[in-house]
């Protein structure tokens, strides 16, 4: 980046208040080395992803009690003794020698507040990973423990045992899609999908009548192996061979359920070209997992359809599974399906600046790197990806319109394991109705071989309600829900069938009105 666009970069963090990050570091004297020279390799190390990141000279931060924001810088600036620049841009220098390889870097002039300061910018290299040496730990005036740094947030560490292997492999650039695999050749590819995908994907007449050694060389699906002949790809067979496993193993997804009636589970393994997984494993979904059911509201009488589960959120993180694993490790994609929640299990993580963190507060990811860029292109060709970054963004959305819990992302920042795991909980709705009907089952059962007399359960939910509001008449759902301690879903559910029972009535309007009650039936 140039000189120029660093220092406008640096009046906007400054000047907007942002706060420090996983790019961004204040110091307000060159004083503290061993932090200043932490947060330089752990820059260089880049194991965010950022373009460039800036570490500030002169710029005191502090805590913003109004706001609860950490680390953000004062205004007006510290500042810099302007006759000490050339000094500390010297200490800076030298101090920045005890990283090896290398780093990349400028130090940059600066004023602001009528004040002077320094930008370290630290660039992303290619020769990494960096690490700081001994001799700075035995500097006492430095007194930095040797070794590999990283940046993850505002915190300048040492990786753990999946960060160091994650920042390994960023260094040497390896994908394993990208890969020649080990024994797949050009026979091993069918013929019938590299048509079929082309046809889908619109491709031009003459590419499609192509022979199959030259349509897999126009595409880029083999090369020529240094023992002769032709070897396909890693994503060439898992986009297009009969059966993936055979050459990369574990290359299915695989939707383990409760069987009907039983304690046990069984499983249902989907193992051809990864996107017809996709396709298989969303219909497999439609067919066998999701159902619905058609709920008039009591109040404005408006009936609208609530699903256990969305097909949206389902088609979005089972592709979304299928696309960002790494199919270098022997683990499968697995999706589990209980009577209350659904969990889709990932064997790694995504890849930084996204975190477990971000996956559940934010919904957009627009700087999201993909681990297998030849199959994001392919998938968005086939339209099974709308548009790059935004498929966490529809999946909460589909939950948050159906009314259904939100998402939950795992494990956390903390957890060394290197798995992602999302469950997405049945909608309460839709599991109060199904619960309703499962209990009429079994009253109508022991109807027909009465044994013992049936038991009435006192102070039922439904007696709650009704009991606050005796005491309340006005009372509003979301206050029945936390009286009871129960969801605004489920109340509205109850309050629904009491509605159709005639035993309550809504008088008003969905703004204001009260309710009475008809029959002091149970």
């Amino acid at each position: 980046m140039k000189r120029d666009d660093i220092q406008r970069m640096a009046h906007d963090i400054i000047e907007r208040g942002a706060v420090e990050n996983d790019y961004i570091e204040y110091k307000k004297s060159a004083s503290m080395k061993d932090k200043i020279l932490k947060t330089a390799c752990a820059f260089a190390n880049n194991y965010m992803n950022r373009e460039i990141s800036l570490l500030f000279i002169g710029i005191e931060e502090v805590d913003d009690d109004a706001t609860g924001e950490k680390a953000v810088p004062v205004r007006p600036i510290t500042g810099i003794d302007e006759a000490k620049i050339e000094t500390i841009e010297n200490t800076l220098k030298s101090l920045l020698s005890h990283i090896h390889p290398r780093i990349e870097y400028k130090l940059i002039q600066d004023e602001i507040d009528e004040r002077q300061y320094i930008i370290l910018a630290v660039e992303p290299g290619n020769d990494g990973p960096y690490e700081t040496d001994e001799r700075a730990e035995k500097d006492k005036k430095i007194n930095l423990k040797a070794g590999r740094y990283i940046r993850v947030r505002r915190d300048s560490r040492k990786p753990n045992k999946r960060e160091e292997f994650e920042l390994l492999k960023k260094f040497a650039d390896y994908h394993f899609s990208s890969e020649l695999n080990d024994t797949a050749t050009l026979d091993d590819l069918n013929y019938e999908y590299m048509k079929e995908y082309l046809v889908r994907t619109n491709a031009a007449e003459d590419i499609r009548s192509l022979s199959k050694l030259d349509m897999a060389r126009s595409m880029g699906l083999i090369s020529e192996s240094e023992y002769g002949g032709y070897r396909a790809k890693n994503f060439a067979v898992l986009m297009f061979a009969d059966r993936p496993a055979d050459f990369i193993p574990y290359a299915w997804v695989e939707v383990i359920r409760e069987a009907v009636g039983t304690d046990k589970m069984e499983s249902r393994i989907f193992s051809g070209p990864i996107w017809i997984q996709a396709q298989q494993v969303i219909r497999y979904f439609k067919d066998e997992i999701q159902a619905s059911y058609n709920v008039r509201d009591s109040i404005t009488n408006v009936t609208h359809v609530v699903y256990n589960w969305p097909e949206v959120m389902f088609s979005e993180l089972a592709t979304n599974c299928i696309l960002h694993k790494e199919y270098s490790r022997k683990d499968y994609v697995g999706i589990y399906w209980y009577s209350d929640h659904m969990t889709f299990i990932n064997h790694n993580r995504p890849l930084p600046p996204v975190t477990i963190q971000d996956l559940n507060e934010k919904t957009e990811f627009a700087d999201r790197q993909y681990l297998n860029k030849e199959l994001k292109e392919m998938f968005f060709a086939l339209k099974l990806v709308q548009s790059y970054g935004s498929g966490i963004r529809r999946a909460k959305k589909a939950m948050s319109d159906n009314h259904s819990p939100k998402l939950v992302f795992e494990p956390s920042e903390e957890d060394e394991k290197d798995y992602t795991q999302v469950t997405a909980y049945i909608n309460e709705e839709f599991a109060a109705i199904r619960n309703e009907e499962k209990e009429k089952e079994g009253r109508d059962k022991e109807k027909t071989t009465p044994i013992i007399p049936p038991i009435t359960t006192p102070n039922t939910t439904r007696e709650k309600i009704l009991l606050m509001i005796e005491a309340n008449p006005e009372i509003t759902r979301k206050q029945i829900a936390e009286g009871i301690g129960i969801s605004v879903d489920g109340v509205k559910y109850h309050l629904r069938k009491l509605s159709d029972e005639k035993i309550l009535q809504y008088e008003g309007t969905s703004r204001k009105g009260r309710w009475r009650i008809l029959s002091h039936k149970r």
